[in-house]
């Protein structure tokens, strides 16, 4: 099966870069830029009717959105090994994670984002909303990083790569409060440890690895 990810800078494609650098299966990756406006160049918004990161290939057929990009991945490379599957202890916290990423945080993240961009007062009722909406988010993650050492459980599984996302390249464009969640520091701690997040931050980068 041949695989090509389409690598927009900054954005939710690295974590297809990391799932592929921890199974160690093989794949092109193509890279973007964004403008200085942060929207992705029209070549990348030319790739799928989307217009959004991530995208990848597969088989000459291009899928995007994230979790179903991470899906398709985390179940046809690397014999499955990082995807849950019905029956695993795992796989009930492992669908919540997996899923909580994009549907849950990371809407209450942007939002908050977005609305800096705009100049929205700090003090606006729905800015107020937002950030204790956000911050109920992360009471939650904490709460369960203090219970288990990865998100689904006892073991490393694609759930631990689309949560790790909010915590690092996310913080590029707004602060999120990792440092007063003390379990959630400690988790990206040890995520971005891991060798195969080292390579993948040295491909997209473009830095030698460390």
């Amino acid at each position: 099966m041949s695989i090509t990810i389409f690598q927009l800078d900054r954005s939710r494609s690295e974590r297809a870069v990391w799932l592929m650098e921890e199974l160690g299966s093989p794949y092109d990756i193509r890279f973007y830029k964004r403008l200085e406006t942060l929207a992705a160049e029209p070549a990348y918004k030319a790739l799928h009717p989307m217009q959004s990161s991530p995208v990848i290939e597969a088989d000459g057929r291009r899928i995007a959105e994230s979790g179903a990009v991470m899906e398709y991945l985390a179940t046809t490379q690397g014999n499955g090994a990082l995807h849950a599957k019905p029956g695993d202890t795992d796989y009930v916290d492992y669908l919540f994670w997996f899923h909580f990423a994009e549907s849950s945080l990371m809407p209450a993240l942007v939002t908050e984002i977005m609305a800096e961009f705009a100049n929205i007062a700090h003090n606006h009722p729905s800015r107020i909303a937002g950030r204790a909406r956000a911050a109920h988010f992360l009471a939650l993650v904490d709460d369960q990083l203090s219970r288990t050492p990865f998100m689904a459980g006892d073991r490393f599984t694609a759930a631990d790569i689309m949560m790790t996302f909010p915590f690092t390249t996310t913080r590029l464009f707004m602060s999120v409060d990792v440092e007063g969640h003390p379990n959630i520091a400690a988790y990206v701690e040890r995520m971005a440890a891991r060798p195969a997040y080292r390579q993948m931050r040295a491909i997209v980068d473009r830095t030698p690895a460390t």
